[in-house]
């Protein structure tokens, strides 16, 4: 009964901005249009066949969306947590398709201004002076390539504006000894000649105490910022350079007993610290030849992460520790149609080539005398240590093309195809500081290579049944490539098979009431083949593949202006995400009809926003947002549960022409829910999510 009550509620939440609109017949106001480069062209959002969750500047700045998570968190069939450290090793679910084991390549292909961004270390660290986040929901592989078998993020940042020179500056003052700063330069030097400089700095003193330490952890120590040069060096070419970097020293990566940290804190005798960084260059040329466009992105990326801690429990007998570093080349070159009305295409090639070297280790502090472990295990020495060495190098190659027909006025027809190569090689090394001893893996020298050729079509159809609204349909293949363990192998076999899918998908994106109300629906079934997922043969974890999953649900989103200054948003989103056939999982047994993690059944996102002028020169505004999701599992084996919960946000203030003044609510009713838990051998552990945070927040430009 509880349950039909609050979706009663729901759905009359999401019938309101409706209703709000049939009383209003005499209001003007419309939304704004969205253009989005979803299918790596520019086109209206209503034009798009995919469900794509769209946060434009205003949304951003609107949600303090600081991180990607924040995106996640507030889209519905959605969800993005990191294993360790804070941000390191994220893992991305879409409509329930997750990178479930950790090693594998991510399940969503993540880009920043048009580079792809293929170390997880990068994917979550502080992002700002943005100007678009796309989030796709379901396979990408025609247009993004293998790691987009569950959906496609493009991250657009703010470039230099030409004919304008201006600061923006942007602090926040909140609890927790909560600091923010932001700056922005943008600098016209003629012209056709623009630069801007962005730099950020995040600090806080954490807020969960470690009984073993007396220390306070979970605070924010993040840095960074990014220059862009913009040249039009003649009328049809476009030149533009841009150099980044980014760190995260946060003290975020531990865990305490599941349900009791929240209250209890951390007890921790060897506390995790970590730090993170990542860097890159690119240059993106873009030549008009009238009828279409060509884009070339050339690029250069690095990441470097490092972590020591214990085991999170009072004893400090146990250490554990990694080193990775990461390097990555890309070079993409499309050609873009105009928009015209009857064939718009896309056709390009991708190339890429990476290199990672990782270092996974733990020990132990104390002598362990013999036979602790098991039968015959030989004593060890105090400062016992065993790792493995990986030196992981890969690259890319693709072709692809994808072309839509406006085969009436009425009636389009989408086709493309990807055809990718992709070669791995591994130089693995386990071993230990005691010759002839290893206790969690054998001690191994391993050199390793495979290859795998893949073909991703896509095909759809859309129809204007009415002006302005449009139902489509498609059929797409999403592909991951097959991978290496990276460390601790319980056999010489370090490979596992890649992983496939074909998404069976139809829609319907409508603009009603004269550009008032925008609705954006989806229905799915995805079948999915090989899932790359922990397996365990009763010692040793591993990476395996689970012959047969399934998910299929649906999504809703509705945009409205009822009136002038009032603007809602609710989304609605169902999913059954589950494993059909999954013989190995990581406790040993089957995971046969469990669900995926990080799936939530359901997902509610609601948000308001009032603005109305106090005076001539300023306004009022007023926003609140709820995110809720119900339960979901954290792990293969569904014995890890995190309970429903929502997070509401607030803001208040007051804005001008040139400046803005707010007090921030993050997490207002102090909502207690676990970012990442797992279970370490003494029950499961996990990370509490950020407690409430109230701030001053002010804005301005000159």
């Amino acid at each position: 009964m509880a349950h039909a009550r609050r979706f009663a509620l729901a759905f009359a939440l999401l019938a309101a901005p409706s209703a709000a609109l049939a009383q209003q017949p005499e209001a003007t106001i419309e939304l704004d249009e969205l253009t989005v480069e979803a299918m790596r062209r520019a086109q209206p959002f209503l034009n798009v066949m995919a469900s794509v969750r769209v946060f434009t500047e205003k949304d951003i700045e609107a949600r303090t969306i600081e991180r990607l998570e924040d995106a996640f968190d507030a889209s519905v069939n959605t969800l993005m947590r990191s294993q360790r450290g804070g941000n390191d090793a994220s893992v991305i679910s879409i409509r329930g398709v997750a990178n479930t084991a950790f090693g594998t390549d991510p399940t969503v292909a993540i880009y920043r201004d048009d580079v792809f961004i293929g170390n997880d270390a990068s994917f979550n660290l502080t992002m700002v002076d943005l100007d678009q986040i796309e989030i796709l929901r379901g396979p990408q592989g025609t247009l993004y390539g293998r790691n987009a078998i569950a959906g496609a993020v493009n991250v657009r940042s703010a470039r230099p504006e030409f004919g304008a020179t201006y600061t923006k500056l942007d602090v926040l003052f909140g609890t927790d000894m909560t600091l923010q700063g932001r700056a922005v330069v943008n600098a016209a030097l003629g012209s056709d000649l623009a630069v801007r400089a962005v730099a950020f700095g995040d600090y806080s003193n954490g807020w969960v105490p470690n009984l073993a330490d007396g220390q306070l952890y979970d605070g924010a120590k993040d840095g960074g910022g990014r220059f862009q040069v913009f040249a039009r060096p003649s009328e049809n070419l476009e030149l533009l350079f841009s150099a980044d970097y980014a760190t995260d020293q946060g003290s975020r990566g531990n865990r305490g007993p599941f349900g009791t940290v929240w209250a209890d804190g951390y007890n921790a005798a060897i506390p995790y610290v970590s730090s993170i960084s990542s860097y890159g260059t690119s240059v993106k040329a873009s030549y008009d030849f009238g009828g279409a466009e060509l884009v070339s992105v050339t690029a250069w990326r690095g990441a470097d992460g490092e972590g020591t801690g214990g085991d999170f429990t009072p004893s400090p007998f146990r250490q554990n520790g990694f080193t990775r570093s990461y390097d990555q080349a890309s070079q993409e070159v499309r050609l873009v149609s105009k928009p015209n009305d009857k064939l718009e295409w896309t056709v390009g090639t991708f190339f890429f080539g990476s290199d990672e070297t990782r270092y996974e280790s733990t020990g132990f502090n104390y002598p362990v005398p013999a036979n602790v472990f098991y039968p015959g295990q030989p004593a060890l020495p105090a400062g016992y240590e065993e790792g493995t060495n990986s030196n992981l190098f890969g690259w890319s190659a693709a072709a692809y093309g994808d072309a839509t027909w406006h085969v009436t006025d009425k009636l389009d027809i989408l086709a493309g195809a990807r055809l990718s190569y992709d070669r791995r090689e591994i130089d693995y090394d386990h071993h230990s500081n005691v010759p002839g001893i290893t206790l969690g893996a054998p001690a191994q020298l391993l050199l390793q290579s495979m290859d795998s050729t893949d073909l991703s079509p896509k095909i759809g159809l859309a129809y204007e049944v009415a002006p302005k609204v449009r139902a489509y349909a498609t059929i797409s293949r999403g592909y991951k490539a097959g991978g290496f363990n990276l460390s601790f192998a319980p056999t010489n076999d370090l490979a596992y098979e890649p992983e496939s899918a074909w998404n069976y998908e139809g829609g319907v994106k409508a603009s009603l009431f004269d550009g008032r109300l925008d609705v954006a629906a989806s229905v799915f079934y995805f079948d999915w083949t090989n899932q790359q997922i922990y397996s365990f043969n009763g010692y040793s974890v591993w990476i395996a593949n689970a012959p047969k999953s399934r998910n299929y649900g649906a999504e809703i989103e509705i945009k409205a202006r009822p009136v002038d200054g009032l603007e809602l948003f609710a989304g609605l989103g169902l999913l059954d995400a589950r494993f059909i056939d999954a013989p190995a999982s990581q406790s040993g047994g089957n995971a046969d009809g469990n669900w995926q993690p990080l799936a939530s059944k359901y997902s509610l996102s609601l948000s308001a926003q009032y603005t109305r002028p106090l005076t001539a020169q300023l306004n009022g505004i007023a926003r609140v947002d709820w995110n809720w999701r119900s339960s979901f599992y954290f792990d293969v084996d569904n014995t890890i549960e995190q309970e429903a919960y929502g997070i509401v946000n607030a803001r208040l203030g007051v804005e001008a022409k040139d400046w803005s003044l707010y007090l921030v609510a993050l997490n207002l009713l102090n909502q207690e829910y676990y970012t990442v838990a797992t279970n370490n051998g003494y029950g499961p552990y996990g990370a509490p999510g950020d407690p409430r945070m109230i701030g001053v927040q002010a804005r301005s430009r000159f």
